[in-house]
């Protein structure tokens, strides 16, 4: 949605350019419109932070980095944290992407104690959206817990 947006203002601003005729801009505008292309085909964002459910007072959260590089792989990095939580509770991240056809990967990563932060590093190519959420790990259960929403990341416009 924020590329969207991104794009949206992008060509109000060059219709403004236009509209005032500024002649070196006028002679060339296919070029102008390729140039805006291809600077758009990097994407690059930061996300968070998001929070897990509550558990007795304390939450996980994980903030992180989102971009598309030179051949077209997105990277999602970030650092996940658990603070105030018990012994037997983790904080635990999921990043999913999923291409045009509907199928997705899923990967996470796990920090147990309080102190600090675990930093993770993710990559697909191929991808049409990026989600993330962030839950507990039950370390007893060998399960996740008190998840928060699933976030977009990343969409890829719908006119690509």
């Amino acid at each position: 949605m924020r590329r969207s947006i991104r794009n949206i203002l992008g060509l109000a601003a060059a219709s403004a350019v236009i509209a005032v005729g500024v002649p070196a801009l006028a002679g060339s505008a296919s070029a102008a419109t390729a140039t805006t292309t291809s600077a758009s085909a990097d994407y690059d964002d930061y996300w968070g932070y998001y929070y897990s459910k509550y558990y007795n007072g304390s939450r996980a959260k994980a903030k992180g980095h989102v971009y598309e590089d030179e051949d077209g792989d997105f990277h999602v990095e970030g650092r996940v944290y658990d603070k105030n939580s018990p012994g037997w509770l983790c904080g635990y991240v999921q990043v999913k992407f999923e291409n045009e056809d509907g199928d997705d990967s899923t990967y996470w990563a796990k920090k147990c104690g309080s102190s600090g932060s675990r930093y993770f590093h993710f990559s697909e190519e191929d991808v049409d959206n990026i989600q993330v959420r962030v839950c507990y790990w039950d370390n007893y259960k060998h399960a996740k817990k008190y998840c928060g929403r699933w976030n977009y990341i990343y969409e890829a416009d719908g006119d690509e």
